[in-house]
């Protein structure tokens, strides 16, 4: 072997070993939340319009309710659903049209019950006011699916019709329509679609709504992908990922990283061997990396089902966006500097990202 070719060798062999030590990257949480004192599962995010010190995230507990957390961890509302009311998943939107207001909204499942747990975000909460309920187990014209089982919801870009997608236990994927009840301080929530689902279990749901995509992830198979919005009528898959990528057990929590410019991140827990799967946002959703979230001790056996994150800058502490992971031991989540997880392999978007999605095309679409 002559020397230059060696050299070449071993300067190709280093930078294939460093392009594979790259894809994989450990992180330990900036700070954690106080414990739920059931079962916690899927956690949510909402960005305060002002503020960004005085975002909150907001989890649940499958038996006991509600609860909300400061950008320090420490809880400032609990909410309880009834105690014979199971919680799965957790989702937030802003600007919903309700009362001729204006509101960003949460929403989750009452599983047991089959009804739909709504409310109104308050941005100039005190303490514990920052959720106020206008929907849950005992109202009527909030019925979802029967043992409702993941959950996301969809903001439609063309018109801000408000939707939700859950699945149910017996394999069914449904959209509903989410609307002022015309009291200004109630919903009502009407079916619209099925979508064509021949798939297992699913729990983890998210909706990217600027490109249109709804993602399912089938715990035992992969993560499909559908057009979210019913009007179009493409009902069937449009895409199939996530079959492999050393993604070990269910396939669980799914959340965005999403860029101004249509870029960003699908990030999927493989809660198996506690680790977070991370795939392009834009395109055919190619593997891009795995995470390893550590606890404040270093252990990496979260056994994480849901998750969330954002790109949206809290100034001295997010800069560029947080990641919150469910620690199904500790009944709690943790949180991450998006910059940790990014390294130099992933796209940091927190003041934007780009340039941002041209507006959509007039369709005339209507609100099913």
């Amino acid at each position: 072997m002559s020397y230059t070719r060696g050299v070449l060798l071993a300067a190709s062999f280093v930078l294939t070993a460093s392009l594979a030590a790259a894809q994989t990257v450990s992180v330990h949480p900036v700070f954690s939340t106080t414990q739920t004192p059931g079962y916690a599962d899927d956690p949510a995010i909402w960005i305060h319009p002002t503020d960004p010190s005085r975002s909150v995230i907001i989890g649940v507990d499958k038996f006991e309710g509600v609860y909300v957390w400061n950008m320090s961890g420490q809880l400032i509302q609990h909410l309880p659903q009834g105690s014979t009311s199971r919680i799965n998943n957790i989702d937030v939107r802003y600007d919903f049209q309700l009362g001729g207001q204006s509101v960003d909204v949460v929403a989750t499942n009452l599983r047991d019950a089959g009804k739909l747990a709504f409310f109104t975000v308050n941005p100039d909460y005190v303490q514990d006011d920052v959720l106020t309920q206008i929907a849950g187990l005992q109202n009527s014209g909030n019925d979802i699916q029967d043992a409702s089982y993941g959950l996301a919801l969809y903001s439609r870009v063309s018109d801000g019709a408000l939707y939700l997608i859950d699945t149910g236990s017996r394999d069914r994927l449904r959209q509903h329509l989410i609307a002022d009840d015309g009291s200004g301080s109630g919903i009502v929530v009407t079916p619209v679609r099925s979508f064509v689902y021949n798939g297992g279990l699913a729990e983890g749901l998210v909706v990217d709504d600027e490109l249109g995509h709804l993602y399912v992830a089938e715990e035992d198979v992969a993560v499909h992908k559908y057009v979210a919005d019913p009007s179009l009528d493409v009902d069937d898959p449009i895409a199939t990922f996530a079959t492999s990528d050393g993604i070990v057990g269910d396939r669980e929590g799914t959340a965005l990283y999403s860029c101004s410019d249509g870029t960003g991140y699908l990030i999927l827990s493989s809660q198996g061997d506690s680790t977070i799967k991370v795939y392009e946002r834009e395109g055919n959703n190619a593997f891009v990396k795995t995470i390893v979230a550590l606890n404040e001790d270093g252990e990496a056996s979260l056994g994480t089902d849901g998750l969330d994150v954002t790109s949206a800058s809290i100034p001295g502490l997010f800069p560029e966006g947080f990641l919150v992971v469910h620690d199904e031991g500790g009944s709690r989540y943790h949180v991450y500097d998006w910059r940790d997880a990014a390294e130099n392999d992933l796209q940091l978007c927190g003041t934007g990202g780009g340039d941002p999605l041209p507006p959509p095309p007039p369709q005339g679409l209507r609100v099913d």
